[in-house]
């Protein structure tokens, strides 16, 4: 019994040194993201400030490790509607017909939003792209989040290939596949 739980520790402790080995420099992507907030930003260009954020953060030797750049592709009318954007809180502002930010270690950056900060990423979907409450009226429309996002599609880039205008997709799937809209609705985004 002894040697079992001594091989189970073993385990546990090298389960949580090679997730820290494995992990991104958040506190460094973030010190970055702050500084440069306005700076690499340019309005309707959401894949270019994310590649310039990239870029510099790789200049800056930043680990990048649990990273990939994230397409959000809207659907029909709304297609990718913004709720905490830089042009309006709680309001619905167009992203466009899809949207480009930075996931590193489940965290996103995402220059558009209000203000820079960076949530994990059922927070930040929470945010950014469900309004205030439900059902929220636009232009005579019912905009219901879970039936809105299951018609969204995500794709997943490699980083480095994006940097280098490179738009192999890793992977694409509907976002109801991608994340549990349901799980994510129960976070209170008034605390975000």
């Amino acid at each position: 019994m002894f040697m079992i739980t001594n091989i189970i520790k073993i385990l546990f402790l090298t389960s949580l040194s090679l997730r820290t080995l494995y992990a991104a420099d958040l506190p460094r992507l973030r010190d970055l993201f702050i500084e440069n907030y306005d700076n690499y930003y340019e309005p309707r260009y959401c894949g270019r400030n994310i590649a310039r954020f990239v870029k510099e953060a790789t200049k800056q030797n930043i680990d990048l490790t649990n990273s990939y750049i994230l397409k959000i592709v809207g659907a029909g009318f709304l297609e990718t509607s913004g709720f905490y954007t830089r042009e309006g809180v709680d309001q619905r502002k167009m992203l466009g017909y899809f949207h480009v930010v930075f996931v590193v270690d489940n965290h996103v950056i995402d220059f558009d939003l209000n203000r820079p900060v960076i949530l994990k990423l059922e927070e930040y979907i929470r945010l950014q792209f469900t309004p205030p409450y439900e059902s929220f009226n636009i232009w005579g429309i019912n905009y219901k989040s879970k039936e809105q996002l299951s018609s969204w599609t995500v794709i997943g880039f490699a980083w480095i290939d994006y940097i280098q205008n490179k738009e192999g997709e890793l992977w694409r799937m509907n976002f109801s596949e991608f994340i549990n809209l349901d799980q994510m609705l129960e976070i209170d985004r008034t605390q975000l």
